[in-house]
Parts: structure tokens; C-alpha cells; sequence
């Protein structure tokens, strides 16, 4: 007695607990066909709560027709339960199972509520008494009537419909569906033995609730499983969405550094062009006075004086230049842009370098497919010219290539992954300083100081880019040397 008293409060608490477990689940987004689980769990808990009243009263010797009763209800429900779950569609709407099924299991369910209530589930004008000899164990109950012997075969009819439907599903490779078939197995099993017992027919004790307990474990450990897979995968995608965040945010606060650059560099051009213009005409005034006063140095034949003028003239020279690089990063271009092709642009500005000395580095041209542009064509020349004296300046005084080859300066075209036209400028001498890089393309920012470079340079040929709605790259390339990239739009 005590083992059956041990067995039921051991499938009560399990079930109860897969109920809640169930019930848990089921309020996730998804997941409400857990709902049904907590049904199943929740039924089979009921009849294991039933049965352990009913042992408890028959130590007392009271009649346990009213829980034979109770559990014929229970397990008509449990029943249609399976019904709803095996034939439902994915969100476990009970609409959605075949109408004449669904009311067969309806009105199983409302007869089995009937014949119990009215007490016509058992025969209580006679005991049969069962004896389990390896327990020790001797009880009587009151056998089933005849409608009660009919319920419970229509209730085993309908757990085999729902057993085949979960081997149809197994054999249609639906996760879980395998392990449902064979608990039903063994459900199956334990309650032909059940209905055997209650008719009086095999002496042994009630095997349900291990039935019972074999068809929702699997079910809840397969929704378990289920559940920690989602949370794996929400928590896979919770990184990977921190990740795609963070980059954002790298972007985001990278355009907004180069949107303040842009804004930077387009009020250091409107200062450069009036600043440009009023150091001009002073200046204009302060050459011509400076070359007179060379002359008369001249025909006194004050070498003095002359040596000191000419550093003057030289010093108003490079002045001159700087205000003609101010001005002409802002200063529009009176030529009219044309539609041009990097290739024939780059190959005309090539052949027209001069012949280079001796000890100058090799300058090559390598040609990629580059759409046409529309450009002004002298800035264009203009800022090439800017580049190429970059790197000329950056090959002076180096080593070379290996294996005692000259330093090579390298004009290149092709076309950029989102359909820009490129030209690079690529030398072969030390690169740019780490700590320059960030701030190349401002003015007066140079890394030739001591070649009496002014810094202007890169600041022009930005200028020249962004006129023509393009962008300016720098970067030193991997195996050594500079990179300077020109990208323009290509032409409609």
C-alpha cells in the first residue's frame, strides 16, 4: 500500500511541477502551444491526485466510487487534450482541428462529466477484491458499468488516433514526435492494463499514472529543450546585435567626426580666400618694391645688401605661393567642367612630366577600367601636380626599392567597390608619421619641414576633391610608401 501511496505523490509532484514549467513557457512570444502541455501535465496530475485519495480513503475503509468516477472525467479530458495537441497547427488553436474531431472529443469529454456525476461510472452493489501477491497488497472496488467500460474504450480509441498521428509525424521528420509515439506506447499500454484492473478481469495494481508520466515527459523535456535552444539563440543574437551596435555607434561617431572635418575644412577655405585676398595686394606692392631696391643694389654694387634682398625676393616668393594655394582651395575654377577619363587624364599628365635626372625615382602608370568623370581639368592637373611633388619629397633621399632598384612613384586607376573612379598616387618612401596621419589635409601640416615644404599641398588637393563632391584618402600602404587616393563620381 505504502509503495502505491509513494508512487503517487511522486507522478502528483512531477506533474504539477511540469505544469507549472509549462505554464512558465507558454507566456513567452511563440510559445503559446505550451499551453496545451500545461493541460496534459495538469490532468495527469489530477488523476494521480485522485488516486492517491482514493488509497488514502480505502485505509480508512471508505467507498472510492466517487474517485473512480472523478478519474474517468480526468482522463477523458487528458484525452482530448492530446487530441487538441496532435491535431492542431503550430500556435495550438484548438479552431483549428478537424471540426468532426473536435466535437467527437467534445462530447466525450461532456458524457464522461455526466456518467460520472450521476454516479453510473461504477457498480457499487458489489466489491471485487484484487490481490497483488509480490506487494502483499489486497483491496476492493466496485466494478465499471457498462457506459463507463465504454467511455474508457473511447478514450483509448482516441489516444490511438493521436498516437498515430505522432508516428505520421515522425515519419515526417517532426523534432519530438518519435519520442511522443512511444510514450503514447506505454501509455496505451498502462491503460489496457488499468481498464483490464477496474473490470475485474487481471489482479494488479493500477499502472496509469506511470502511463501518465511516460507521455508528458518527453513532452516537456522536448518544450525544455526547445527553450533553452531559444534562449541560446536570443542570447547569440543579443551579441551579435551589441556587436552590430557598437559598430554602428563607430560609424555614426566616425561620420560625425567627418562631417565636423568637413565643416572645419570648408570655413578654413572661406578664411583662406579672404585672407588669401587681402595678403595679396600687399604683398603684390612689397615684391615690386623688393625687386626694385635689388637693382639699385645691383648697379651699386652692394653685395650686401643684394645677398639679404634676394633672401627677401625668396621669402616674398614662397609667401606668394602659400596665398596662391589659400586661394585655391576655395577660389572656383573658371573653366568649365567636361566629361573626362581618368585614364587618358593620368596618361596626359604623366607624358607631361619632364625628363627626370639620374637619381629621380621611376615613374609608372598601371590602368584599371574607371568610369568617366565630370571634372574641372586643370584642378584636377593641379592637384595630381600636389601628390606627385608629395612624392617626390618622399623619395628623396631613401635607398630605393630592394635589390637596388630606383624608388618608383606609381599612377594608378580603377574603379572602387561602390562605383567611384580612383586615381592613386603610391611612392616607395618611408610613409607618413603615425601621429600625422589624422591630421594630414589641414594647412601648414606638413612632413617635410626641412625640404622648405608649407603644408599646403594635401590641403589643395582636398579642396579640389571635395569641389568636385569626391574624397580624399591617405593611408600608408602595407608593404611601405604612401598611398593618396583620389575618388570622384562617376558621371551619369
Amino acid at each position: 500500500m505504502y509503495f502505491i501511496i509513494a508512487l503517487s505523490s511522486v507522478t502528483l509532484a512531477l506533474q504539477m511541477a511540469a505544469c507549472v514549467i509549462a505554464l512558465a513557457i507558454s507566456q513567452a512570444p511563440g510559445w503559446r502551444r505550451a499551453r496545451i502541455v500545461a493541460i496534459l501535465a495538469g490532468t495527469a496530475g489530477l488523476y494521480s491526485f485522485f488516486d492517491l485519495l482514493g488509497f488514502l480513503y480505502r485505509l480508512e475503509e471508505t467507498s472510492i466510487a466517487w474517485v473512480t468516477s472523478s478519474n474517468l472525467a480526468v482522463a477523458a479530458a487528458h484525452v482530448a487534450t492530446w487530441v487538441w495537441f496532435s491535431f492542431s497547427d503550430s500556435e495550438g488553436r484548438w479552431s483549428s482541428v478537424n471540426p468532426r474531431l473536435r466535437w467527437v472529443a467534445i462530447l466525450h469529454v461532456l458524457s464522461a462529466i455526466v456518467i460520472s456525476a450521476t454516479g453510473n461510472a461504477v457498480d457499487t452493489s458489489r466489491l471485487d477484491t484484487v490481490h497483488v501477491s509480490w506487494l502483499d497488497l489486497t483491496f476492493q472496488q466496485p466494478p465499471l458499468t457498462a457506459l463507463a467500460t465504454a467511455s474508457a474504450a473511447i478514450s483509448v480509441a482516441l489516444l490511438l488516433v493521436s498516437w498515430f498521428e505522432q508516428l505520421r509525424q515522425a515519419r515526417r521528420g517532426v523534432a519530438g514526435a518519435l519520442w511522443n509515439a512511444i510514450g503514447f506506447f506505454v501509455f496505451v499500454t498502462c491503460a489496457f492494463e488499468e481498464i483490464l484492473v477496474a473490470a475485474g478481469k487481471v489482479d494488479f495494481i493500477y499502472l496509469a499514472e506511470v502511463g501518465y508520466f511516460a507521455l508528458v515527459t518527453p513532452l516537456i523535456a522536448q518544450f525544455v529543450r526547445r527553450f533553452i535552444g531559444d534562449a541560446n539563440r536570443l542570447h547569440g543574437l543579443t551579441q551579435t546585435l551589441e556587436a552590430e551596435v557598437h559598430v554602428a555607434t563607430g560609424e555614426r561617431d566616425a561620420a560625425r567626426e567627418e562631417l565636423a572635418a568637413q565643416a572645419r575644412f570648408t570655413a578654413l577655405g572661406r578664411m583662406a580666400s579672404g585672407v588669401g585676398h587681402e595678403i595679396n595686394n600687399p604683398l603684390q606692392v612689397l615684391t615690386l618694391l623688393l625687386e626694385e631696391l635689388q637693382e639699385t643694389a645691383r648697379k651699386k654694387g652692394d653685395t650686401d645688401a643684394l645677398d639679404a634682398l634676394d633672401q627677401a625676393v625668396s621669402a616674398s616668393d614662397r609667401i606668394g605661393r602659400i596665398v596662391s594655394g589659400m586661394r585655391a582651395y576655395a577660389r572656383p575654377s573658371d573653366e568649365v567642367p567636361v566629361r573626362i577619363a581618368p585614364q587618358a587624364l593620368v596618361r596626359a599628365f604623366v607624358t607631361a612630366l619632364p625628363a627626370p635626372a639620374s637619381d629621380a625615382p621611376e615613374v609608372v602608370a598601371e590602368f584599371e577600367a574607371a568610369p568617366d568623370v565630370i571634372a574641372d581639368r586643370p584642378r584636377i592637373e593641379q592637384a595630381l601636380a600636389h601628390a606627385f611633388a608629395n612624392a617626390v619629397l618622399a623619395c628623396a633621399g631613401t635607398d630605393g626599392r630592394p635589390g637596388g632598384r630606383a624608388a618608383r612613384i606609381t599612377f594608378r586607376t580603377r574603379t572602387a567597390s561602390d562605383g567611384r573612379a580612383v586615381i592613386e598616387v603610391c611612392d616607395d618612401g618611408p610613409g607618413f608619421r603615425a601621429d600625422l596621419l589624422p591630421r594630414l589635409g589641414e594647412p601648414f601640416v606638413t612632413s617635410h619641414p626641412a625640404a622648405g615644404s608649407a603644408g599646403m599641398g594635401i590641403f589643395i588637393i582636398r579642396g579640389v576633391c571635395e569641389a568636385h563632391g569626391g574624397v580624399l584618402e591617405i593611408e600608408n600602404a602595407p608593404r611601405g610608401g604612401a598611398v593618396v587616393r583620389i575618388l570622384l563620381p562617376a558621371a551619369d
